[in-house]
């Protein structure tokens, strides 16, 4: 037998102890369907059938069950119970039982008028007679019609139901911006809002109206794995629209983890085209990651992009304050180093890499920033970092690139001045030499900063090499 159990619980404010209002049902292979509703304080009922039942117009009477179907309602409330059983004949008549505890009791006299009572909680709290009863009150009263009685309907499940069979009619834009409010307000339980969401998206994002009702909708979700997946659905349905984007930056950000959120963000860059404006905002959203992995992840994903403004590249690396591994912030930096940058926005990479422990990481970003043309400030940056790395090999390594580019006298002469902190005599030698060229074609007053840095180096023969190179 398969069985679906769907438990809810509903908590009343009155009283302290509240009680659990639960619902399970099960459906068998030979299409016997039996449901339990217990309501607490002792009103409980079941609901037993099989086959097409069909019910009268004001839902108080069953009027029709196919050939071989049945219908059981059993109630008990306060330690009374009743029991109603509906079998079809050969001939197509309805035989209707009444039962009172363990008595049989006439069915028009009293049977009659406990099922039209009955019958109508029955409805509005299991799925029984569902396809008729939209199809009727839609032809009544439309979408508004059956929203109403969703309204009245208790359980999220049901209210699910009703609305996947109004989904069904050829509805527009207006019906259904209507059934999303209802969607977001009316039903509580993040899996049928999801399942409705993500099954329908065609109709819902079929207008830019309906599309934000759709967004808005998605929001009242709480569980960050279903609203990531009505996020990304909608996405990949590539319905959202450049000034819809807003909406959806918005309702991620709420998203807690780390996983789902970059997960949506990355579903953007993999699907949808961002102008710069959105790209700033998608970078905004990724700095609320705290997930140094996942950050990184969206980031990189972020620099493809062709729509970066330098201000969205200022964004981008502000996110990078609060990264603590130098492993991932090496990489988003290295490949922001492969854009064209400004002199602030190279200014500004420069500054993130001091944050850095690594001399390692420091080093390897140094070196392939030196090779872009570098601003009075960017340079002076650049030796501000230098001087406070540990690893001589590592600031040598950065001079010796350095040594390939064209700088002024007074840029050389703070370069050279900055050589002069490492405590290494071979490593100093190895960075002066390496501007030995250069030097050797400036005037005087760089060669006297060479000189000078070349004696502060202990060692005879280093201090030979280096002094020889500019002869």
């Amino acid at each position: 037998m398969l069985k679906v159990i769907l438990f809810f619980f509903l908590l009343s404010g009155s009283y302290v102890n509240a009680q659990r209002k639960s619902t399970s049902i099960s459906v068998s292979d030979n299409g016997k369907t039996s449901i339990s509703i217990k309501n607490g304080f002792g009103n409980n009922f079941q609901v037993e059938f099989k086959g097409d039942i069909t019910l009268s117009s004001d839902d108080t009477d069953v009027i029709a069950i196919s050939d071989e179907g049945y219908m059981e309602i059993k109630k008990s409330a306060f330690g009374s119970r009743r029991r109603i059983f509906i079998e079809s004949n050969s001939s197509g008549q309805l035989i209707k039982k009444y039962y009172v505890g363990g008595s049989e009791r006439s069915f028009d006299s009293e049977g009659r008028k406990w099922m039209a009572e009955i019958l109508l909680e029955v409805v509005r709290t299991t799925t029984l007679g569902s396809e008729q009863r939209v199809d009727r009150i839609y032809k009544e009263g439309g979408t508004r019609g059956v929203l109403k009685e969703v309204d009245f309907i208790g359980s999220n499940h049901v209210k699910a139901r009703y609305i996947k069979l109004l989904l069904k009619k050829d509805l527009n834009s207006a019906d259904l911006i209507s059934i999303l409010n209802v969607i977001g307000d009316d039903i509580d339980s993040d899996h049928h809002r999801a399942d409705i969401l993500k099954n329908n998206t065609s109709k819902f994002l079929a207008t830019e109206a309906s599309t934000s009702a759709y967004i808005e909708a998605a929001s009242e979700i709480d569980s960050d794995h279903h609203k990531a997946e009505v996020l990304k659905r909608s996405i990949k349905d590539g319905a959202i629209k450049e000034n819809q984007m807003n909406s959806l930056f918005i309702i991620t950000k709420d998203i807690d983890s780390d996983y789902h959120k970059s997960s949506v963000l990355l579903t953007v860059l993999r699907n949808a085209s961002l102008n710069a404006s959105n790209m700033k905002l998608l970078i905004n959203t990724a700095d609320g990651i705290d997930s140094d992995h996942h950050k990184s992840e969206v980031l990189q994903r972020a620099l493809n992009s062709e729509e970066l403004s330098d201000s969205s590249f200022h964004t981008l690396l502000s996110s990078l304050d609060d990264m603590s591994s130098d492993h991932h912030k090496a990489n988003v930096i290295s490949k922001l180093l492969k854009k064209d940058l400004s002199s602030s926005s190279l200014s500004h990479v420069l500054k993130q890499v001091g944050h850095m422990n690594s001399d390692s990481h420091k080093a390897n970003i140094l070196k392939s920033a030196v090779r872009k043309k570098l601003s009075d400030d960017s340079i002076e940056i650049l030796l501000d970092v230098l001087e406070h790395m540990g690893s001589d090999n590592h600031k040598a390594s950065v001079f010796k690139q350095m040594a390939r580019n064209t700088y002024s006298d007074a840029q050389l002469t703070k370069i050279l001045w900055t050589i002069k902190d490492i405590n290494s005599d071979y490593h100093k030698a190895e960075s002066l030499i390496s501007f030995s060229r250069t030097v050797s074609q400036k005037g005087s007053s760089v060669k006297e900063a060479y000189g000078a840095v070349c004696k502060s180096i202990s060692s005879d023969s280093h201090y030979r090499r280096a002094s020889n190179a500019i002869q």
